[in-house]
């Protein structure tokens, strides 16, 4: 499932122009229902950019009715130095920390045509609208406005011929882009573009074409993928502002939800997607509605299965003391 909400980010994300550079701080909150019910937290994340450098303090403690007696609240920090091509993560309870390079990342161009593994599934839908609701609400100091993306997709299981429909509700609140806003959204795009191309994530045109083709494979025609895409960019360029506040709702009608706990935590567990590619994130959504070949067809109508909100606490682009980005004094490094 992570591969789909990699998916959905990468549809919602959207570079905006250049801006003068300048010191950001971002916090903001995340709360979750977990997956299914299962793994429900919460967790308050800030993120402090100058430059090519990047401060990541996460507090985060399960909220679920078992986990939150099980487990207590934990604290991480991560400083990444894409100037210096590493990132250190350090252990604040012990004074420890441990370093690890940043290094190219290697994308395959592999093709589903180019595997031996047929695919399980095809979209057979694959609709984007965006509305702006009308309603508006002031967040955390921020005054904001709604817009609701629905994101509907539909599977067909090519071996039973059973359908599934995917339905992801977000409703974004965004603000009026201010000029602290854009000095903060710029250092964040400065310091994620330099990240990326550390990590030789830089493609060109012809490379991204190559990926996007692997993505959707016989999933789609050639024709239905570039209709689809144009209708992606118009609806994503109704939206105006900054988002302050996420809400996800992700619902699907088929599968097999009455399936005993542990069954469908086995179940989930097999359907992680066990190869690359679209072809594989369909098996595993296949896999979760429980489509997968002799299982019953049992999912409610418009059954949750994952929801949660994101909202950004507060912004600010004034200068960010250079020693946070250095490893604190009395920490040593682990293994020495």
């Amino acid at each position: 499932m992570k591969k789909c909400f990699a998916l959905i980010v990468v549809m919602l994300f959207i570079l905006s122009g250049s801006f003068v550079w300048a010191d950001a701080t971002i916090v903001t909150t995340f709360k979750s229902d977990g997956f299914r019910g299962m793994g429900a937290m919460a967790s308050t994340q800030t993120r402090q950019y100058q430059g090519e450098k990047m401060n990541e303090k996460s507090t985060s403690q399960f909220t679920g009715a078992v986990l939150s007696l099980l487990t207590s609240a934990t604290e991480s920090v991560t400083i990444t130095r894409v100037d210096k091509g590493v990132s250190w993560a350090l252990d604040t309870k012990n004074k420890t920390y441990t370093e690890t390079p940043i290094q190219p990342i290697k994308l395959s161009r592999e093709t589903p045509q180019a595997r031996e593994e047929k695919p399980k599934a095809r979209v057979t839908k694959s609709e984007i609208t965006v509305k702006k609701t009308g309603a508006s609400e002031t967040i955390n100091g921020f005054p904001c406005q709604e817009y609701l993306v629905t994101w509907l997709m539909e599977i067909e299981n090519l071996e039973t011929r059973e359908k599934a429909q995917n339905v992801m509700e977000t409703r974004l609140w965004t603000t009026p882009v201010t000029s602290t806003i854009q000095k903060a959204q710029a250092d964040e795009q400065r310091y994620t573009r330099a990240l990326l191309k550390k990590m030789g994530l830089e493609i060109s045109a012809q490379d991204a074409k190559m990926m996007g083709a692997a993505m959707m494979g016989s999933m789609m025609s050639e024709s239905d993928m570039k209709k689809g895409m144009v209708k992606v960019k118009n609806e994503m360029a109704k939206i105006k502002g900054y988002p302050i506040r996420t809400v996800v709702n992700w619902s699907m009608e088929g599968g097999n939800s009455g399936a005993p706990a542990g069954k469908r935590a086995e179940s989930e567990e097999r359907s992680a997607p066990a190869s690359g590619g679209f072809g594989g994130l369909l098996s595993g959504v296949m896999g979760s509605l429980g489509m997968n070949k002799g299982e019953q067809k049992t999912e409610e109508k418009g059954s949750s299965m994952f929801s949660s909100i994101m909202e950004v606490k507060s912004i600010e682009a004034d200068s960010v003391p250079a020693g946070t980005f250095e490893i604190p004094g009395g920490y040593a490094k682990k293994g020495e």
